[in-house]
Order: structure tokens, then sequence, then C-alpha cells
């Protein structure tokens, strides 16, 4: 006995609809704006963590 999926798609189809149609009403913008959005987010997080350990490292040498 196991588990069983529900549908075979890795997520849930009308979940990533919802998702995809509530974020375009809250944005009122296209796919691109979503696109260059989520690249800014995934490209400052990793940037933050760096600038902020350089800051805690201080003037100390490696």
């Amino acid at each position: 006995m196991g588990i069983r999926a529900h549908h075979s798609e890795p997520t849930d189809p009308e979940l990533l609809e919802w998702l995809v149609h509530t974020v375009d009403l809250v944005l009122g913008q296209g796919p691109v704006i979503m696109v260059a959005l989520i690249g800014v987010v995934v490209i400052a997080i990793p940037l933050a963590i760096t600038v902020l350990a350089l800051r805690r490292r201080g003037g100390r040498q490696a």
C-alpha cells in the first residue's frame, strides 16, 4: 500500500493556474514583468547575503 498522487503533474495544476491568475490581477502586468521581478529577487538574495557577510567580517583579513 502506498500513497498515490491525484494527478501526474509535479504541482497541482488548479493551484498553479489560480496563483498565476491572482498574481496577474494584483500586479496588472504581463508575464515579462513577473519573470523580471523573480529574476531580481533571485539575484538580490545572494547579493544581500554576500554584502552582510562582508560587513560583518569588517576589516579582518581571511
